[in-house]
């Protein structure tokens, strides 16, 4: 509420100086008409909290906060060029900067958004294995109707070109529900995603939002294994455990579904959220694969929210586990993406030693 009625006051301001009004009435009309309108979007959001509806109020707001950054880099870009280069100031030069500030960082937050990257790890463990394995790391691609059947297809490029020996989806598969998926049948683009050891996926909190039996259903349809709270044994040589959300209520802890494997071999825990890293450090897994932060997503919160998480984003090794936090592949709530970049992980594991014949 409080922020909505502060980008009401800014974005006023700033379009007030953008289109050059000077008289007080026709001011108040711009002020009023912005807040007018702010607050329709407002209780249209909130109508259906953070579902479709508030996800349209977070677009809109974003696009106003994205005004502020503008502004802000404009401003100092006059400073500098009014007190310390000794230049009279341009104001049709700095509306025209302003303008060209902010079409370039909505354009830059939605290429991010839509323009993956391919990010490359090499983990070494001291426990024997033969091979290297290939793993691919995809998470968050929360799909809905602002990311579907085009992205989906990208994604099975960008990993068939890798030549993966398996593909881990680390949850927030959709975006809440299936409906989006059903409508424009991404089944058909999701199960072309594949490697020669199967794909398998842990369910995120937005998975776990009510719909959990039918999201894990659809996706298993695809050809996908969901095993939140279950593990496999990759081309006998590593243990895969997966893990529920910690929005699962029935979620076992972390040591209590390594008893079932033997963990002299190697072993990579996929879930969700990297909530427990400080306790997983303490068990004998050699690699920990999550999602969820979007690593902060949009500036400023790629920079506040680094101080409430042991890991954002990144590889991090605590003890004897490498602890991966991917930015994700999708974006959520909002087509945005400052800071941040849409992205997958490539990861080959591979050993110090030789497996025992």
């Amino acid at each position: 509420m409080f922020i909505t009625q502060g980008l009401s006051v800014t974005t006023s301001i700033l379009l007030c100086w953008l289109i050059r009004i000077k008289r007080r009435q026709n001011k108040l009309l711009l002020a009023g008409a912005v807040f007018t309108i702010n607050n329709i979007i407002l209780l249209y959001g909130l109508s259906e909290f953070w579902r479709a509806r508030f996800h349209v109020y977070l677009v809109i707001s974003i696009l106003q906060g994205f005004m502020l950054y503008a502004a802000f880099i404009t401003a100092l870009i006059a400073g500098v060029y009014s007190y310390i280069f000794k230049q009279q100031s341009r104001p049709k030069l700095l509306r025209a900067l302003a303008v060209g500030l902010y079409l370039g960082i909505v354009g830059l937050a939605v290429f991010n958004a839509y323009s993956p990257v391919v990010h490359h790890l090499t983990v070494q463990t001291d426990k024997p294995l033969d091979k290297p394995l290939k793993m691919a790391l995809v998470s968050d691609t929360h799909l809905d109707r602002w990311f579907g059947n085009r992205q989906l297809k990208e994604l099975v490029s960008l990993i068939d070109a890798q030549h993966v020996d398996t593909v881990l989806l680390a949850g927030d598969i959709m975006n809440d529900s299936t409906y989006y998926y059903d409508k424009t049948n991404m089944h058909k683009q999701l199960s072309k995603l594949t490697a020669p050891l199967g794909v398998y996926a842990v369910l995120g909190n937005h998975d776990y939002s009510g719909n959990q039996v039918a999201i894990a259903e659809a996706v298993s349809n695809a050809g996908i294994q969901v095993i939140d709270n279950k593990s496999v044994y990759l081309n006998d040589a590593v243990w895969l455990v997966g893990r529920s959300d910690e929005t699962d209520y029935g979620r076992p802890l972390a040591e209590e579904l390594l008893p079932p494997i033997d963990t002299n071999k190697p072993v990579v825990m996929l879930e969700h959220s990297p909530s427990e890293i400080r306790l997983i450090s303490h068990l004998p897994v050699d690699l920990h694969l999550t999602g969820h932060t979007h690593g902060g997503q949009i500036f400023p919160l790629t920079m506040l929210m680094k101080y409430s998480r042991p890991l954002l984003y990144g590889a991090k090794k605590i003890k004897d586990t490498q602890f991966l936090v991917t930015s994700g592949y999708g974006f959520g709530a909002v087509p945005f993406r400052l800071g941040t970049r849409s992205e997958i992980w490539v990861i080959t594991l591979e050993s110090t030693k030789k497996s025992a014949d």
